[in-house]
């Protein structure tokens, strides 16, 4: 259902012309993300993981649209993958480093 939402939502403010960034945040703030990644397929538009969350060890995916990251091979099998609600920021914990990756909108970060 929270996938059909924002589908919706980006549906509607794609129609409307040029995007406000401060708009569509909106649909990321309340996303929440805790997840060890068991599988990865990121490309230029969409974050696809699948994995389990790493204290229930309950499994669950993502599939959300990219607004983070450039690198498509830098998350892998292993690594977790947080972000918080109310936040835009996406957090990888590595095995040896965390990366921190801002929201970008109209190719700018954004906060």
């Amino acid at each position: 259902m929270k996938i059909f939402v924002f589908f919706s939502f980006l549906i509607l403010v794609s129609s409307c012309g040029e995007p406000d960034c401060n708009d569509v945040k909106k649909a990321f703030y309340p996303d929440e993300y805790n997840l060890i990644v068991g599988e990865a397929s990121i490309d230029n538009s969409w974050i696809k993981i699948i994995g389990y969350h790493p204290i229930t060890y309950k499994k669950s995916n993502i599939m959300v649209h990219n607004n983070w990251i450039d690198d498509y091979n830098e998350v892998e099998a292993g690594d977790t993958i947080i972000k918080r609600a109310g936040n835009l920021e996406l957090v990888i914990h590595k095995k040896d480093t965390i990366i921190r990756h801002d929201w970008y909108c109209k190719g700018k970060p954004y906060k």
